[in-house]
This record gives C-alpha cells, sequence and structure tokens, in this order.
C-alpha cells in the first residue's frame, strides 16, 4: 500500500469513526468539486464515505536530515490491534486507546516501559479515540459506542462512566486537560466544530460552539502561557477549517487564520507562538506547517509539506511534525526543518513527549520512542520567562486558581501577588510562599469578572489575565 493510500484509508477511517454523514447530492458534488480541485478526486459511494484516488505525484521540498539512523528504539505493543491514541502519566504508565471497524477495541496499559501490555478497557468492538492523564493521574477516555466519556481514578483498574449533557451527542474528537481539575473536549456534531468542557472534574459542564459550519470539528487544543486557549479547526468544504481562540475559557472565540486550511495539529511554544500543520486545503493554498510568530498578526508558511497529523514541541521549543512518510525536526523555532533519518519514523502519526523528556511516536501497528531524552539539560531561563507571562488553571476560576511560573525556582520563596480589576482598581495583594514554582490562590470571595493578575518574584514580574465565575 503506498504512503497516499494509507493516509487516504486513515481519513476513510476518521470519518466513519466520528460522523455518520447525511449529505444531499448538491453536498457530495460540492465536496467531489472541492477536492478535485485540491488535486484529489471523490468517489462517492452509495453510504456517503468519499474515497480518495491520487492522480498527481507530490514533491516534498527539500531540507536537511537530522540524527540519522539510531534515533528511535522499537517499543512491543499487540500486533493484533490499532493504535488511535496514546498518553503517559507522571509515573511514566503509558495508555494506549485501540480499536478498528473490524478488530477489537479498547485502552491497553503499561507500567514497566513498555515491556508488557494489559487490556484494561474492553470497549467491545468500538474505539476508543481519545485518551488523556489529567495532573489529579486521572485518567479521562473518549470512545464510540454508548458511554463516551470515561475516567479512571486508580490508573486504569477500573473505569466509570461520565455523561455528557446535550447539546453534545458525537464522537468525541479529543481530550485535553489543564491542571488537575479542567477538562476541554471535543466532539463531533453536525451543525458546528464544538467544545465541551468542565472546570470540576466532570461534574459540571459548559459548552461552546467555535463554528456554525456543519461537519466541521476541532481538531486540536493548546493554551498559551498567558491563558489564551487555541483550536484548529478541520472541515470538508470551503470556507471551513482555520484557527480560533478564546480569552475567556472557551466561552467566545474570535478567528485568528488559516481559514481553508484542513488543520489537524496545533502546538504553542514559550513566547506563546502558534505552530499548525496542514492535512490538506480546501482552496488553491500551499499546505504545510504554518506559525504565528510574536508580533505578527497572521501566519507564515514555514514547511512546505502536506498530511501533517500532529506537532509537538519540547521544552527548549524545538518541534517535531509527523508529516507524508516521515518525522520533521526544528531547532531555531522554524526557520528550518530537517528529516529525523531513521527508518522507524516512517508512516508515524502521533507523537507525545513524556515527563522525562523522551518523545514516543506511533502508527496504527507501531509505537516506538527516542533512545535519548530530546533536550538534555533544564530549560534555559529566558525561555520560560521570555513573555513574563504565568501558566493559570482553571481559567475562568470557580474558588482557587493554580498559578505555574516555570522560573526553574525550586526553593521556596516569598513573592507579592497584587489583582486588578478591568478599571485598573486594585483589589488585592498579599505576599505568598512560592514552593517549586507553584502558587494556589483563593478567589471565591471575588465577582464574577474578568481580572489581571501580576506577580514579583526578586527581580521579576509576571502578568496575566483571568476570569471569575
Amino acid at each position: 500500500m503506498s504512503i497516499i493510500d494509507k493516509h487516504l484509508l486513515k481519513l476513510k477511517t476518521m470519518k466513519s469513526q466520528f460522523l455518520e454523514p447525511t449529505l444531499n447530492k448538491d453536498e457530495l458534488n460540492s465536496l467531489e468539486r472541492i477536492m478535485r480541485n485540491n488535486i484529489f478526486k471523490y468517489y462517492i459511494s452509495r453510504e456517503s464515505i468519499p474515497k480518495l484516488i491520487a492522480v498527481t505525484i507530490f514533491l516534498i521540498p527539500f531540507v536537511s536530515t537530522a540524527f540519522s539512523q539510531g534515533f528511535w528504539q522499537q517499543l512491543s505493543f499487540p500486533d493484533s490491534v490499532s493504535i488511535q491514541c496514546i498518553t503517559i502519566n507522571a509515573q511514566e504508565d503509558i495508555f494506549i486507546g485501540v480499536g478498528d471497524p473490524a478488530e477489537a477495541g479498547g485502552i491497553y496499559r503499561s507500567t514497566d516501559d513498555a515491556q508488557s501490555w494489559e487490556f484494561v478497557y474492553d470497549n467491545n468492538g468500538f474505539s476508543v479515540l481519545a485518551v488523556e492523564a489529567d495532573e489529579n493521574g486521572w485518567i479521562y477516555a473518549g470512545k464510540n459506542g454508548p458511554g463516551r466519556l470515561l475516567v479512571s481514578k486508580d490508573n486504569g483498574d477500573s473505569w466509570e462512566e461520565i455523561e455528557l449533557p446535550l447539546p453534545s451527542v458525537g464522537n468525541i474528537v479529543k481530550i485535553f486537560c489543564i491542571g488537575p481539575g479542567t477538562i476541554y473536549i471535543s466532539t463531533w456534531e453536525s451543525d458546528g466544530s464544538f467544545l465541551i468542557y468542565s472546570f470540576d472534574s466532570g461534574d459540571t459542564w459548559q459548552h461552546s460552539y467555535i463554528t456554525d459550519h456543519p461537519n466541521e470539528y476541532v481538531s486540536d487544543l493548546d493554551l498559551s502561557g498567558s491563558g489564551e486557549l487555541y483550536v484548529s479547526v478541520n472541515g470538508f468544504f470551503e470556507g471551513q477549517g482555520g484557527v480560533y481562540r478564546s480569552d475567556d475559557g472557551g466561552i467566545s472565540w474570535s478567528y485568528v487564520g488559516l481559514l481553508d486550511h484542513q488543520v489537524l495539529s496545533l502546538s504553542i511554544n514559550s513566547a506563546n507562538e502558534v505552530f499548525t500543520g496542514d492535512w490538506w486545503m480546501l482552496n488553491s493554498d500551499v499546505p504545510g506547517i504554518h506559525a504565528k510568530y510574536e508580533g505578527q498578526d497572521t501566519f507564515t508558511l514555514v514547511l512546505d509539506c502536506f498530511f501533517v497529523i500532529d506537532i509537538v514541541i519540547d521544552d527548549e521549543d524545538h518541534i517535531y511534525a509527523t508529516s507524508s512518510e516521515t518525522i520533521f525536526y526544528s531547532d531555531d523555532n522554524g526557520l528550518s526543518f530537517q528529516i529525523i533519518e531513521d527508518t522507524l519514523s516512517k508512516f508515524k502519526e502521533y507523537l507525545i513527549l513524556d515527563d522525562e523528556h523522551y518523545l514516543y511516536a506511533s502508527s496504527s501497528k507501531s509505537l516506538v520512542r527516542s533512545i535519548d531524552p530530546v533536550i538534555t539539560g533544564t530549560r534555559d531561563q529566558h525561555l520560560c520567562n521570555k513573555s513574563g507571562q504565568l501558566m493559570l488553571f482553571p481559567n475562568p476560576a470557580i474558588t482557587e486558581i493554580h498559578i505555574e511560573l516555570g522560573s526553574g525556582n525550586q526553593r521556596p520563596g516569598e513573592c507579592i501577588v497584587t489583582i486588578y480589576d478591568l478599571s485598573g482598581k486594585l483589589i488585592k495583594e498579599i505576599k505568598k510562599i512560592l514552593a517549586k514554582d507553584r502558587i494556589v490562590l483563593d478567589v471565591s470571595h471575588l465577582e464574577e469578572g474578568y481580572y489581571y493578575l501580576t506577580i514579583q518574584e526578586n527581580n521579576k514580574l509576571y502578568n496575566a489575565g483571568f476570569i471569575k465565575k
């Protein structure tokens, strides 16, 4: 099977898992025209599932090679199932969601560095499409079939169903956890790209529509150091796709850029610069990896490529991206890219970094890990504090807010926390003990609204905004 055939099969599988299309004849004709104009042609079956046939040859732009052979080590994993998603908790335990229409679905766990695997959740033939560990050590999983959202509070030994309220009815595409209790979930809904989210570990839920475009979904999301939530959106018709931002924790959204791009992946570096990866295009633009750099209002194409499924950025702002047949790497913030020239890089789709800075990559039938950590020292302090901003969660906050500075200071020390309202009025100034770069602040007494927070630590000043609900 060619690389194009492999990726087209993947797209078909994604559509059949996430969505049961109900397109009329005009919509099908429109979809066929759009894809034909973008090099591919759709042949629409009686069940309305597109089959793509390549009609041209694609050329990857020249880039240099990095690392050469010996970057990856092959890890064991059952070859009778297909990998759909992966997460790693703080104890380095690995959880993998599996499933395919012709295979068993469920969750595997390894607690011994991928030496052995346990089948800890059987989904009875349905796929597990998303899995994520939070700071509490809880594991959340999104699956096909009844009871779409699961949580394990005992490291995968048992699982509970969490009911997602209406209007969410579609399959879960992505789970994104922030801190100990904030969860954002993308579900594929027929009437627009949609997020449902909780600030209390799933006890209560809110939701918002990013767009009202039919059959469009949130493919990825990330949080900037200043508390802005970015999402990438994928669609199948002109006028869909792109990147959106929320400054209030997901309540409202603004368009950022890349309309008509089928954006599948998004990641943010320490300078709050956004990097995205295109699967393909809905217009005549060039697909690839794009960056929205500090001080820029628009995205810049930094690498001409296609079928970008995942992007991760490590603690030294090195960029890794799966694309077509290979994995690209940049150590200069996207100014140039190299290829990880190892045969185990072939056909990989998903990437994840563990807390020890090892990089994992997976395809449906293969799991590999970098032989060495991808960063060898502690992160440079100027990288952490380049923007002088904080990581706040949950945001919006209800009773308390967790604050992370990332300054690299592991010794307890005193800092001054100041809160202002939007008019600039001083609301509160308190002294707190900073231990391991983290503060927990009680905000239960604040009225609902938007606030501005500063922290002074020695000669450093940090700032960020947050919402009290």
